[in-house]
């Protein structure tokens, strides 16, 4: 091996360490409210969103973003305080990659109406639990969706595509439903139209995961024994 080559695989593996432990912040810029309009954040280590939705009645309320899921068992979305102008009650969807829905939530409990969709696996950040046959079950691009509370997406026969009973379920999408086209406008008894901001937390979302640190000292120890056993056989 040569010295250069062993630079650059000492180079690459630094970057892949790196990009292994990166974490992005997204401010939202431009999002729409449906998949054809979606901020598209592929491609990010994404685990927070800050955005502001547009105003209603004026305008539908919505930002819609176009997420990696590269763990979807501990794949979580959750809304937090964002300060003073912060929207009280929000409600969280998430589609898949065709527009077709995959779960929602609109209070996390009865004393927090604030959003929560909650991961199947060990980093749930809710306090409900990932309902039987309910999320996502698999990895790949997904839709992510935040407005304001019971405010519905429809199909293109303004179908629901949710129905929520009780605002702190979890729930999937109704049977026989189509994919987003639409939203119902509907909004909670008499909102603070000046509450715009939002801030929703992520797990199980980015790029492809860079090998872990056990893993990447095990290919530099290799890499380096390789150019030393190279080097001492060039020499004898």
């Amino acid at each position: 091996m040569s010295r250069k080559l062993f630079l650059s695989a000492v180079i690459a593996i630094a970057l892949m360490s790196a990009a292994s432990v990166q974490a992005d912040t997204v401010v939202a810029s431009g999002a729409g409210s449906l998949p054809g309009t979606a901020e598209d954040l592929t491609g990010m280590n994404v685990t927070e969103i800050q955005g502001s939705i547009p105003g209603m009645p004026d305008e539908l309320g919505v930002d819609m973003f176009k997420i990696d899921i590269t763990d979807f068992a501990n794949f979580s979305a959750i809304t937090t305080g964002p300060g003073a102008f912060g929207i009280p009650d929000t409600v969280l969807f998430l589609f898949d990659a065709s527009g077709f829905g995959v779960m929602a939530n609109d209070d996390i409990d009865g004393g927090n109406t604030l959003s929560c969709l909650p991961a199947a696996g060990p980093s749930n950040p809710c306090e409900s639990t990932l309902p039987s046959g309910v999320g996502p079950t698999s990895d790949g691009d997904y839709f992510l969706a935040i407005t304001r509370s019971q405010q519905l997406p429809l199909d293109a026969s303004l179908n629901e595509i949710f129905t929520i009973f009780n605002s702190t379920d979890v729930v999937g999408p109704n049977s026989g439903v189509g994919s987003v086209a639409g939203w119902d406008g509907g909004v909670f008894t008499n909102p603070d139209f000046d509450l715009t901001n939002y801030d929703i937390l992520l797990t199980g979302t980015g790029p492809v995961t860079a090998p872990e640190p056990g893993t990447l000292a095990l290919i530099s120890a290799g890499i380096v024994g390789i150019f030393l056993r190279r080097k001492q056989q060039a020499r004898s």
